[in-house]
């Protein structure tokens, strides 16, 4: 998508969709139905935002709507976007523009790319999480939108992420949040043995 664009709104509730990553919709939702229904005329295009309060977050993605199977279908993420402003109401149609990101030069990106994957794959081992389909070695924004979607974090976190302008910056944010994780994980070790005996708030 180039420049200013217009495409039906698919209004995300308790979930960010971000780009290159997919999330399941209710197919049986009469809204979920009509906003699909009017994708088509869009060649299957939606764009998809994290509902906050009675409205959306000015960051959202675009997303290509995938085939549907018995009871939902799936948005996958394409690219960053910023709404404009609100075309129509009936079934919600919005004029938004390209986010794209501000590429670090290959210099800055290959050594933060080489860290946090290196310490995200680290983590995943320590905790016994099998790790997702492999990412370029020195891709630096793809990387940092699979991990922001594998971390567990918060749709507001998730959101925060999005947000962010350059890969540079959400790598290094990124690195920061793999690193609490750890710590967590190393104090939470030593009581292991308990978890089986106790229930944990």
């Amino acid at each position: 998508m180039r420049g200013v664009f217009t495409l039906p709104l698919y209004p995300l509730e308790g979930a960010v969709l971000l780009p290159g990553e997919r999330v399941a919709v209710p197919w049986a939702r009469l809204a979920t139905r009509s906003i699909l229904e009017r994708a088509r005329g869009f060649g299957g295009a939606v764009v998809a935002s994290l509902v906050d309060g009675e409205s959306v977050h000015e960051v959202g993605v675009t997303a290509m709507v995938a085939d549907e199977s018995e009871g939902e279908t799936a948005l996958h993420g394409v690219s960053r976007c910023r709404l404009l402003s609100l075309v129509s109401e009936e079934v919600t149609l919005v004029r938004a523009e390209r986010y794209p990101e501000q590429a670090p030069t290959r210099r800055q990106e290959e050594p933060t790319a080489r860290l946090l994957r290196a310490r995200y794959e680290r983590l995943c081992q320590r905790i016994g999480k099998d790790l997702a389909a492999p990412v370029r070695q020195h891709d630096l924004s793809t990387l940092t939108w699979r991990i922001t979607a594998e971390l567990g974090l918060t749709a507001e976190q998730q959101q925060n992420f999005l947000n962010v302008p350059d890969p540079l910056t959400r790598g290094k944010l990124l690195l920061l949040a793999v690193r609490e994780l750890e710590h967590r994980e190393r104090f939470l070790r030593r009581w292991a043995h308990l978890r089986n005996t106790m229930s944990w708030n």
